[in-house]
């Protein structure tokens, strides 16, 4: 059973510098050569500002895991679903603040047995304080 009162619990904010490197390695190891991604001169004659983050690139963002987290069992752990709403996309040289959110926690009855489900938030801003993204994640708890 999972404590229903990690919902609400926020983070800490957390920093993250969005380096030219990371990005190119990044879609790299994703399979998108799309050369916004890796060159910045064309990136930059396309109208960004620098070499563009894929949708995905939050994933990279690792910083502490959270108490909650921490405590489950990881062999019954699942990866449910992760989406990704953009207010804006960002750019190499920003800087990112993220703050971590549990949202919801419910549970499912099903064949296999009761299964709990985490939903977590991840929120990223820019240096004005401005929301760029949000990145939604749930877990999936299988019963022991």
């Amino acid at each position: 059973m999972i404590d229903r009162n990690i919902i609400g619990r926020i983070s800490t904010p957390e920093y993250y510098e969005v380096e030219k490197g990371a990005i190119r390695k990044f879609a790299t190891a994703i399979g998108d050569e799309n050369p916004v991604y890796h060159n910045e001169e064309y990136a930059r004659e396309r109208g960004y500002i620098s070499l563009l983050a894929p949708l995905t690139f939050p994933t990279t963002f690792r910083g502490k895991v959270q108490d909650w987290f921490k405590s489950l069992d990881k062999n019954r752990l699942l990866h449910g679903e992760q989406e990704y709403k953009y207010e804006r996309r960002f750019y190499a040289g920003e800087k990112i603040k993220l703050i971590e959110n549990v949202v919801e926690v419910y549970e499912k009855s099903g064949k296999n047995g009761t299964m709990t489900f985490i939903v977590r938030d991840r929120e990223g801003y820019d240096e004005a304080d401005k929301k760029v993204f949000t990145e939604r994640s749930t877990f999936i708890v299988r019963e022991e």
